[in-house]
Parts: structure tokens; sequence; C-alpha cells
């Protein structure tokens, strides 16, 4: 099955499918320890790997990560949407910026965005987060978008904690 990414509008950003001219700031962002929390540092191969992941889930599943673009530049800042590995307990509301978009409401905006396509379009309507005990910036991010800690759980081996996001309006 042939699935097309839906592109979504915020304020600042565009969410999207993944571009080959986001190559060089994904690696730049996959070789960093700001990626320590979703699965890297990678390699520039497993970098670009991860980008036609993000397709495979989209055809498999009718949803995944879209990349965060500034809406006027188009520049990547990052990723968000939900993820499903096998073995998860439901669906995750995932999220990463570059550097260059810390600090600046950039993954709150395009969460949010995210957020409310998986309750309008997928039923997921009370989803879930699972940042890992140490990662205080997702933590934080969780928190400001409403999510309250539910128990800690196990995601492909490690120990993260299950946030629940209040439920979204369909």
């Amino acid at each position: 099955m042939i699935y097309d990414v839906p592109t979504l509008q915020t304020e600042r950003l565009t969410l999207r499918a993944p571009k080959l001219a986001d190559v060089p700031a994904l690696t730049d962002f996959f070789a960093s320890d700001r990626s320590h929390f979703v699965g890297g540092p990678r390699s520039a191969f497993d970098a670009r790997r991860g980008m036609m992941a993000v397709f495979g889930n989209w055809a498999l599943y009718g949803h995944g990560m879209w990349y965060i673009a500034d809406r006027e530049s188009d520049a990547f800042l990052g990723g968000t949407g939900i993820l499903n590995g096998p073995d998860w307990e439901e669906p995750e509301l995932a999220w990463y910026v570059t550097a260059q978009a810390e600090g600046r409401g950039i993954a709150f905006e395009a969460t949010q965005a995210a957020r409310s396509y998986a309750a309008q379009h997928l039923g997921l309507d009370s989803i879930v987060s699972y940042p890992a005990p140490d990662n205080s910036r997702s933590i934080a991010l969780a928190t400001r978008l409403g999510a309250v800690f539910e128990r800690e759980g196990t995601l492909m081996g490690e120990t993260m904690h299950v946030y629940r996001h209040p439920k979204v309006a369909a």
C-alpha cells in the first residue's frame, strides 16, 4: 500500500514527510549526544535508514512521525508523531528537536498538532508518551502538554515512565 504522509500546518511550523534536503541536518542531529533518547548517536547511514522507516510506518500503519520544519524556510527542526513498535502496550506520542529548535516552543507547538491529528484521524484521544526516567526535557514537555505520570513501564527492554495525555476532542 502506498500512503501519503499528511501535511499539517501550525502558526510557525510545517509537519511533513522527510525530504532528501533534510539529510544533512538529520545526520548532524543523530551524530550528536542530543539524540541519545531517540536511539542515537547513529551513523549517517543509520540516520538515513531511520528516515526511510518513517515512510514505512506510514505505509504499514497509517501513522508515524512527521518531520518538523520551519514554515518559512522549510529547515528541519526535529520530529513528532505516533510510534507503535513491536510489543508496545499502546501507541506513543513522541518527539525530538534539534539544538536550534530547543527553548523556542517548537516541540510543544508541533506535538500539539500531532496529538490533535491522532485524536481526530486515528481515534487516539488519550495517548501516552514514554520518556526515559532521566529525560527531564521530555518529561517537562509531557507535563506542559497536560500529560500526567501514570506508572513505570518497560519499552524495548528499558525502564520508561508512562505519561498519559489528557483526552483530546476528536
